[in-house]
């Protein structure tokens, strides 16, 4: 009897931290590396902005809770040995709600569809357990063998697991928005370039988000074409300044412009004149400013602007191999065609200088040659985009086309 019980003891307590380990494991994982940004975030909203959440700590807390639940509903149900892993049903579904918490929930608060989800389902589950320990015997479960007990707990664990990590439907550029902006909180902006740096993917808020951190790092000008460029000047920050809810929002890009924009001011066009006008700007500012321009693909303005910003006389040695990449890109744009292949900067037939940076001359050359070697306008776009999709060039000449196509696709 002894033997008997020591050994239904030990099958039991295999079966139970076995499945408390794997639980609290894929908890902790996916509330830290998941949903552990939008929970911030969420947090942050719903305090109005009074309270943080800590990623790690936050997760370590909710695992925790959720197994001290999962052991008030096994103190209270005692299944058999061979369903305890349905146990977890309750701690999952709470799990599965924490991790519904999306943007639109966020604008707008509601539990939703689980008002009537979660009576239904706590219904459904205490009709099975009051059917479970009626029709089976649990002395009978531990001859059964400890691997066929453990299949079928990790089976329901699985589903289980597998229920809660399907809720959520947020966006892979939204995961990337929440990233980018806790890092730059936390003033990592390196790091922050990385996020999603290899998807064509991206919003309005997240193209902000870098083309701040690349300005923070002197950078903007250098590597603005390096990512998705799909809203023209409005990519470089919000003039209404609208996103108040978020942790990062337009104010930060402002105050490092040099003056918040004012509510009578309507265009980013007036909100440059006044800030230019003043002597509150600093190259920052001029070169967001700059850069607003190649993103509307204003060349003669640009042209016209650059010199008042960057010191392009005599008296500087090679002034325009000096400047940032997407400037000498966009010179080279607007230079006589010929003129241009061998590195000469003519405007309206006038020498302005020439570029020593044979690399790009030689690059800008490959392009040209295939922007009329390849008859077909898609394929052509495609082409170009795979060997010069992170120059001025290609923007220059195809973004509108590209804009266009991701339309028509979300559309579909």
């Amino acid at each position: 009897m002894n033997y008997n019980r020591n050994r239904h003891q030990k099958t039991a307590g295999v079966i139970r931290y076995s499945c408390g380990i794997l639980f609290m494991l894929f908890t902790f994982c996916y509330l830290f590396f998941i949903q552990g940004e939008i929970l911030a975030e969420a947090q942050h909203v719903y305090s109005n902005g009074i309270t943080q959440y800590s990623i790690l700590i936050g997760a370590i807390i909710i695992a925790f809770v959720l197994q001290i639940l999962q052991w008030l509903v096994s103190l209270a149900s005692r299944l058999p040995a061979r369903f305890h892993a349905l146990t977890y049903v309750p701690s999952s579904m709470v799990l599965a709600i924490i991790s519904s918490v999306n943007k639109d929930v966020m604008v707008s608060f509601s539990f939703g569809a689980w008002l009537w989800i979660m009576p239904l389902v706590l219904a459904v589950y205490a009709i099975t357990v009051i059917l479970i320990k009626n029709l089976f015997d649990e002395s009978q479960d531990y001859f059964k063998g400890l691997k066929n007990l453990l299949y079928t707990n990790y089976i329901i664990l699985l589903a289980l697991i597998l229920g809660a990590g399907s809720i959520p439907q947020t966006s892979d550029v939204y995961h990337y928005e929440l990233k980018t902006e806790r890092l730059l909180l936390e003033r990592d902006y390196e790091a922050a370039c990385r996020v999603g740096e290899k998807s064509l993917r991206s919003s309005v808020r997240l193209t902000q988000l870098r083309m701040y951190a690349l300005a923070q790092q002197g950078l903007l000008p250098e590597r603005i074409f390096e990512y998705p460029q799909y809203y023209g000047a409005q990519g470089l920050f919000d003039i209404a300044d609208s996103a108040s809810s978020h942790r990062f929002d337009s104010k930060f890009i402002f105050y490092m412009l040099g003056a918040r924009c004012h509510s009578s001011v309507a265009t980013t066009d007036r909100y440059f004149e006044l800030l230019l006008a003043d002597s509150l700007w600093n190259q920052t500012t001029a070169d967001y400013y700059l850069c607003s321009l190649l993103l509307e693909n204003r060349m003669k303005e640009f042209h016209e602007k650059l010199p008042l910003y960057y010191n392009l006389s005599d008296t500087v040695v090679s002034p325009y191999d000096s400047l940032p990449k997407a400037y000498r890109e966009a010179l080279l744009v607007m230079a006589d065609a010929d003129s241009a292949y061998v590195g000469k900067l003519y405007f309206h037939g006038d020498s302005v200088a020439t570029l020593s940076d044979t690399a790009m001359v030689s690059s800008y050359r490959e392009y040209c040659g295939m922007k009329t070697g390849v008859p077909d306008v898609l394929e052509r776009v495609n082409k170009a985009h795979r060997i010069f999709g992170k120059t001025f060039w290609w923007y220059h000449d195809y973004s509108d086309i590209a804009i266009g196509e991701i339309k028509k696709r979300r559309k579909k």
